[in-house]
């Protein structure tokens, strides 16, 4: 986590997943610059979400909050689920080269902008969404607007940048090929086979190389829409003059028909399956599974919310936690999560465990999920779940980039309008009677596949026992994805 500042320049990529794990229910981890706080324990105050939209299909959504800093998330409703299997890494590419490999603003030109405007600029993609967020004093405002239209409407591509783009991505930290990100990749094509879901948001050196100009200027055309487009700002000017903002600097954007996308989900595998990836730099195998779960629309969101933290997220208290501890299966990390998506959710399990350990791992996780459906829930356990999820949303309402995050991921999937004010509300509503049910009819532990990097001998002869699961070697691949985590 990068530390704020004033005044940057420094170009961020990012690639953040909707991640709703253990209990963590925004779309966009929030940062804080040197903003002031609720006290501790209090529910913050709601601001009103002001709303209008122009005329070619913009959304502008707006929070007036006194204070000298602004945040400024522009989303465009498509993210790396529509890359296609060939091209994976397209949407990111395309992204990053619109604001830093545009021939409409050269590099040093960009990094002096940013510095005269004092603003910080992130590109945030995930699997359904990219979002271009700039953190500016509240006075900059307008002048920030009018650069994300100069560069997003209509971007000149420039191939030197876009080569130098695509050289950074693999020389720097992001390529780092490690077992967590190894088993997110080969989970995903596990669940989701071929289709959209199963893509690395910022893709694989093999997929990102041989994209053109051309490649990134038809996905724009496609995807680059006033009526795909929404404009959120907390603590900018009011609403009436933003709105007028928006319409000077966006009102001139076309729109266009959407192009219908490809089905992102694959039907579920006839058998579970177990990927053993061989990697022998560690002592340590990475055991991940999981399936898929519904789409973020889901009426059992709040319950599925709550019963993925009393399984991963309560630290010691967790039922994956009191499993490994009354079997005394040591370990480096362990959680579990849920990912709401469009269309493909996913829910999964995580540990990390010494070599030795993997067979109890594996079927103290297993074990766990069952106990989860059928041991009862006390009310001590579903007070402490629903108090990490408040705790977790109050925290997320604190800063300007925690609301316009909040606000986004309603835009982004159609949420109710009041969905943040009747959050605390509709989590103290939900029972562990109604938790439990949402778990037994969404979490499972026989149609469910998963993935163990280490080293393949020792762990298939751990794994061995497992006879419903179909056990499969996959050697390490040289082609490695590119991964933010």
């Amino acid at each position: 986590m990068t530390t704020r500042v004033e005044r940057c320049s420094r170009i961020t990529y990012l690639a953040l997943s909707v991640l709703v794990c253990i209990g963590v229910l925004h779309q966009f981890t929030p940062r804080t610059l040197a903003q002031g706080k609720a006290p501790q324990g209090i529910d913050p105050v709601i601001p009103h979400v002001q709303r209008t939209e122009l005329l070619n299909g913009v959304r502008v959504l707006a929070i007036e909050r006194p204070g000298e800093i602004a945040v400024i998330n522009l989303l465009i409703k498509v993210g790396s689920s529509v890359d296609s299997r060939n091209k994976a890494g397209l949407a990111n590419l395309t992204a990053q080269s619109v604001c830093f490999a545009n021939a409409k603003l050269p590099l040093q030109r960009w990094k002096d902008e940013l510095e005269f405007l004092q603003a910080r600029i992130e590109i945030h993609l995930t699997t359904d969404s990219t979002v271009f967020q700039a953190q500016v004093p509240s006075s900059n405002v307008e002048a920030v607007l009018a650069l994300f239209a100069r560069l997003v409407v209509h971007p000149i591509y420039q191939q030197e940048g876009v080569d130098r783009i695509k050289s950074e991505l693999h020389s720097s930290k992001l390529t780092v090929f490690e077992p967590r990100a190894m088993a997110r990749l080969y989970l995903g094509e596990l669940l989701f086979g071929q289709t959209g879901c199963a893509r690395t948001e910022l893709g694989t050196p093999e997929s990102i190389n041989p994209l053109r100009i051309a490649d990134l200027e038809a996905f724009h055309q496609a995807y680059y829409l006033p009526n795909n487009t929404a404009l959120i700002v907390v603590g900018g000017p009011p609403m009436a003059r933003l709105g007028d903002l928006a319409r000077e600097k966006f009102g001139s954007w076309i729109k266009a028909r959407l192009q219908p996308t490809e089905p992102a989900v694959a039907p579920m595998p006839a058998r579970s399956v177990i990927r053993v990836v061989d990697h022998k730099s560690s002592s340590d195998a990475m055991i991940l599974v999981g399936h898929s779960v519904p789409a973020r629309q889901t009426p059992d969101f709040f319950a599925l919310t709550l019963a993925n933290t009393l399984l991963g997220g309560l630290g010691k208290t967790s039922r994956l936690e009191q499993t490994f501890a009354k079997q005394n299966i040591p370990h480096q990390a362990l959680s579990s999560g849920l990912e709401f998506r469009q269309m493909c959710g996913l829910f999964h399990v995580l540990a990390q465990t010494p070599l030795t350990a993997v067979s109890s791992a594996f079927a103290a996780i297993l074990a766990s999920i069952e106990d989860l459906k059928t041991r009862p829930i006390s009310e001590t356990e579903l007070s402490q779940a629903k108090a990490a999820v408040l705790s977790n949303h109050r925290a997320s309402m604190e800063t300007e980039t925690g609301l316009a995050d909040q606000i986004t991921t309603v835009e982004l999937f159609d949420l109710a309008r009041d969905f943040l004010s009747s959050f605390p509300s509709r989590v103290e509503q939900i029972t562990a009677e109604r938790v439990q049910e949402a778990a037994k009819n969404y979490l499972s532990s026989t149609q469910i596949s998963g993935v163990v990097v280490g080293e393949s001998q020792s762990v298939k002869a751990g794994l061995a026992e497992f006879r419903s699961f179909e056990i499969s070697e996959r050697q390490e691949s040289a082609a490695k994805p590119l991964s933010g985590n």
